[in-house]
């Protein structure tokens, strides 16, 4: 924190029935005064920011729901009581407001000028409780509904040296808000409830705004003051990060990789595809993910304008036994939403294998993800042969149907859905004119893919691109598996390295194919 506003600030981390709990804690000095939108005007020696696991919220407000209020209202008294007996202050001394974004995600900007200085401290979320003011309706009456608010919270903390009057803390808040409202619209958030018009904020929004007590008196901090000008803009670029972090929500260009695509050399009217047959360590997901993303950024400087990964690339085959499913957000997901962006700032199609929770049923999919070169996500293709204890977490998926990707109708297959002939056929009857095929499938005897791809390509007249990896794990090794290109039931192209890398080839939109190699 910049010393001249004279503020300790701490993360507090804690576990409540197994979830986390983690308090953005910022003390002074002395009591400054605040104006705050849980708590009104408070004579503060302490601003909180409580973050809590979203179903910890959800089983605390079942929990606490007939303990005089609401159950997420009593369990943050809770958490404000304790606080305060472990900072040694009064309940009345500390302004607060709660969230269920992680505070790890938590964006931190300083703006100053001359004697000003402006830290603003942001957490959001805004998936799932975006809204449009002046459009969206509302069911909730304070009173007559128990926590019936949905989740989706943007936190803003506003500090400063400059020591305001109770206007100049009113007119700040509309400064935040005018500031995150314009981040929302720079980054194109829809409303929750009214996907075609454009969110201004979420439902539960906080703010806390604290004077000041050794910079210059303010009666003023709107827009045409440069207080003003300061709070807005790193309210701005707060709110922007955090939701980047959040929800992998970015503005246009920020994640554009370096290099000139159009300066690449290829035969008109062709579309490369970039088959990333890549070690996918299993349990190390953030790892898988940086790897995917370096794939992609070096099939963008070749060229690519399709991406393809195996079969769960994002976690590795064997995942389950190491670290679990609790960790698999709900679709899209913050990486999900990162992908998006990387797709449509590079101008890429991305298919890339993950696990999916589905957001209304929590059901678990061992999936490949669609995104277009517009960074639209098309969907998802769940795996319907799903095969083995290694797969045991995972639900069988339903019928699909092609998506399209540059107007082209794409049908995907997962590994073992292309053991039997009935939805290649499928595909086929409903107008695909490719198969894509993410896998896991090593050659292993009687078990490999043996010409299946082959089979397939034969059968339905289509091509058919499988996308294998390599690599060891404990279980099994992928290290000699092959990734294919098979057209009118013949391999045009095998693929295998013992190391993770990119294969390269052309295709005219229709059988013709040819490999590119450096």
């Amino acid at each position: 924190m910049p010393a001249n506003l004279q503020a300790q600030a701490q993360v507090i981390r804690a576990e409540r029935d197994g979830y986390w709990e983690k308090s953005l804690v910022v003390s002074f000095p002395e009591r400054r005064r605040s104006l705050s939108t849980f708590d009104g005007i408070v004579e503060a020696r302490a601003a909180v920011n409580h973050s809590a696991h979203p179903l910890l919220w959800i089983k605390v407000s079942k929990e606490f729901l007939n303990q005089n209020g609401s159950g997420g209202k009593v369990y943050l008294e809770h958490i404000h009581q304790k606080l305060a007996d472990s900072l040694k202050l009064d309940k009345s001394e500390i302004a607060k407001m709660a969230t269920a974004a992680d505070m790890d995600n938590l964006a931190v900007v300083t703006k100053e000028f001359g004697p000003l200085t402006v830290t603003v401290l942001a957490t959001a979320g805004a998936k799932s409780n975006a809204i449009r003011t002046g459009i969206d309706e509302s069911s909730y009456i304070e009173g007559q509904e128990a926590d019936s608010k949905p989740h989706g919270t943007i936190n803003i903390m506003v500090l400063t040296n400059a020591r305001l009057t109770d206007g100049a803390m009113a007119r700040a808040i509309v400064t935040v808000t005018e500031g995150k409202t314009a981040a929302l619209e720079d980054l194109k958030i829809p409303s929750t409830y009214s996907p075609a018009v454009q969110a201004t904020g979420t439902g539960t929004d906080s703010v806390i705004i604290v004077s000041g007590s050794t910079g210059p008196k303010a009666t003023y901090a709107g827009g045409h003051s440069r207080l003003g000008e300061l709070i807005g803009k790193a309210t701005y670029e707060a709110v922007v990060e955090s939701l980047g972090k959040q929800n992998g929500f970015f503005l246009p260009g920020t994640k554009r990789f370096a290099g000139d695509k159009a300066a690449i050399t290829k035969t008109p009217n062709t579309i490369r595809l970039g088959l990333l047959h890549m070690e996918a360590v299993p349990g190390d997901v953030a790892g898988n993910r940086r790897r995917i993303e370096e794939g992609v950024q070096e099939a963008v400087a070749h060229g690519a304008d399709w991406v393809i990964t195996p079969e769960l690339a994002e976690t590795g085959y064997y995942f389950f036994k190491r670290i679990g499913t609790d960790w698999i957000e709900p679709f899209p997901g913050t990486w999900v939403s990162t992908l998006a962006a990387i797709a449509r700032d590079n101008r890429i199609a991305l298919f890339v294998g993950f696990a999916e929770r589905d957001p209304k049923t929590a059901k678990l999919y061992n999936s490949v993800v669609v995104i277009d070169r517009q960074g639209t996500i098309q969907g998802t293709y769940r795996k319907q042969a799903v095969h083995g204890s290694a797969e045991a977490w995972s639900t069988p998926g339903a019928q699909s149907k092609p998506m399209s990707v540059d107007g082209i109708p794409v049908g995907v297959l997962i590994c073992a859905d292309a053991y039997k002939p009935g939805l290649a056929a499928q595909y086929r009857e409903q107008g695909a004119a490719i198969l894509l095929s993410p896998a896991n499938w090593p050659p292993a005897g009687e078990l490999g893919p043996k010409n299946y791809w082959e089979t397939r390509s034969r059968e339905t007249g289509l091509p058919l691109i499988a996308v294998n990896r390599t690599g060891k794990e404990p279980e099994l090794d992928f290290s000699q598996g092959q990734s294919a290109v098979s057209v009118e039931g013949k391999r045009l192209f095998s693929f295998s390295s013992a190391r993770s890398r990119l294969f390269y080839v052309d295709w005219d939109g229709k059988q013709g194919f040819s490999e590119i190699t450096d």
